[in-house]
Parts: C-alpha cells; sequence; structure tokens
C-alpha cells in the first residue's frame, strides 16, 4: 500500500487546528443550559451551531418556550412543518403534550427519527412527508450551499420526487384526535423555503377551527404576502415580526448594537409583510 504522507508544516497546522477545536467547543458550551442530544451534520449551518451552542437559534427557542407558558399551551399539540433534524420539535417537546413533524426529505427524516431516540422524547411522531394544498408526487430541490436541511418544493425543481399530502385530509386520517377537536393544536411553525402559502391552503380547516399560533419564515415579501393572506383567509388577524436588536442593520452593525445595547427579542405588530427577511407570528387576536 501507497502510505499517507504529510509535510511537517502541514501536520503541524492540521494538528494545531484539531487541538484548538476540541478546547473550544467543550468550552464555549459551559455557560449554557443543557439541552437535548441532537446528531447533526457537522459541515452544515445549522450542524455548527448547535455543536457550539447545543441548539439552532437558542434566544428565538428561549423567547417562543416563554410564550407558550404565558399562553398556557402545555396540553396543546404543536405541528413542526418543515422539522429538518428536530431541533424545534425536540426543544419544544417539554412545552406541549404532543409534537407532530413532517419532513419530506428522506435522509434528513432519518437524521430526525434518530434524534428523536437520542434526545428520549417520548411524545413526537414523524410523518416522512411534505404538506401542501393538494396530494401529489412534487420535485424537491435543494436550495442553500452548506444546509443540507433547506430543501423545497416551492421551485418546481429537482431530482427528488417525495410526498405532498393536503393537510386537512391527512390529519383526518392519520391523526383523527387533531381532526375531531379532542386534541387542540396550540403552535404551528413553518419553515418550508417558500412554499408556506400551499401549506397554509392545505391547513385552512384545521386553522379555523383549532386557532393555533403560527409562526413562519418569511425570505421575500412576495412569498411572505402568499403566505398571509392564506391565513387571512383562515381568519387570522394579527400578524407580529419576531424583532431583536440590530436586526434592521447589517450583520457588522447589528453586532456592534447589542455589544453597546445588549440584546433583546420581541413581537413587534406590523400592518403587512415586511420587505426584509425575517420570522413572522400570526395570531386570532393579539398576543401582546
Amino acid at each position: 500500500m501507497l502510505p499517507i504522507k504529510e509535510g511537517r508544516l502541514t501536520y503541524a497546522v492540521q494538528r494545531a487546528h484539531d487541538l484548538l477545536i476540541k478546547k473550544l467547543v467543550p468550552s464555549s458550551r459551559k455557560h449554557l443550559p443543557p439541552h437535548p442530544r441532537i446528531a447533526v451534520i457537522p459541515t452544515d449551518y445549522l450542524g455548527i451551531s448547535i455543536i457550539g451552542n447545543g441548539v439552532y437559534e437558542r434566544r428565538e427557542i428561549a423567547f417562543l418556550k416563554a410564550l407558550f407558558k404565558e399562553r398556557n399551551l402545555g396540553s396543546c399539540i404543536f405541528l413542526d412543518i418543515g422539522a429538518n433534524i428536530g431541533n424545534h420539535s425536540i426543544n419544544f417537546a417539554d412545552s406541549f403534550e404532543e409534537v407532530i413533524s413532517f419532513e419530506p426529505n428522506p435522509p434528513i427524516a432519518s437524521l430526525l427519527k434518530t434524534n428523536v431516540v437520542l434526545s428520549q422524547t417520548g411524545n413526537i411522531r414523524v410523518h416522512e412527508v411534505g404538506l401542501g394544498q393538494a396530494d401529489a408526487e412534487l420535485r424537491f430541490s435543494l436550495l442553500e450551499q452548506g444546509n443540507d436541511g433547506s430543501g423545497s418544493f416551492a421551485s418546481g425543481q429537482g431530482d427528488l420526487v417525495l410526498p405532498v399530502r393536503r393537510g386537512d385530509a391527512f390529519l383526518a386520517q392519520r391523526e383523527p384526535a387533531i381532526a375531531s377537536g379532542a386534541k387542540r393544536v396550540g403552535f404551528v411553525k413553518c419553515d418550508v423555503e417558500g412554499f408556506e402559502a400551499d401549506v397554509f391552503a392545505g391547513l385552512r380547516q384545521t386553522f379555523s377551527s383549532h386557532r393555533p399560533i403560527v409562526a413562519f419564515e418569511s425570505n421575500d415579501s412576495t412569498a411572505g404576502e402568499g403566505a398571509w393572506a392564506e391565513l387571512k383567509a383562515a381568519g387570522y388577524d394579527t400578524l407580529y415580526s419576531l424583532r431583536e436588536t440590530g436586526d434592521h442593520r447589517g450583520k457588522l452593525a447589528q453586532e456592534l448594537s447589542r455589544l453597546t445595547f445588549g440584546y433583546s427579542c420581541w413581537l413587534e405588530e406590523v400592518a403587512k409583510v415586511p420587505i426584509r427577511r425575517c420570522n413572522l407570528v400570526a395570531s386570532f387576536g393579539s398576543l401582546i
């Protein structure tokens, strides 16, 4: 066999890098509270964040958990649509009676199911389908380099063809306690990279009867307005932007703002979907 060789300088640089990472990652988490065990893709930016912090979007997670407690949602069901590897499903599991997670991308869904076992959360069910306004087999494409969980049906392109099911009908078939009203859906998180309007159109009956708080991502105002229009058709009347200190500025100015004034996260009621990329929360009536 041919030997594997590295020059002295290459070896020294790589070895220093390895030792530095082994030292920095554990020490960076010492000041953080414990988080559930989650397996990640280490080259994915979501995975990198979890490796360093124990959780992805930890400040928003903490803010929303406080909101759930304030709204007394502990006996409700959480629908995680576009669950990815389970960051939100697992971290919100102790805030709800049950969590129902939807993830159609096969390798990501496999990791999600592994994480349900690793985290020892016994109240999460995983459905390996996407939700939309009609039953279909749709093309699925990965959208963002370095983010394996960023796939979407929105473009109508991609090599994968995956199942999509109309939400109301799927819940009636597979989650009859929700369809009958025996159990209430209290919160829905939808992160499907521009496919939100289709998802919401298929869940109109569920939304109208259960009236859950809905959090969704708006990557551009056109897609966001489409999603908000579907929610308004289901009866929603109040829209909030989930704000963070300095989020209206560039990355450097944002960090300087937080270093100067500290960090805050809050809901700000908005009349329409903001132009900038943001996370939105919709409700029946005021939350604040």
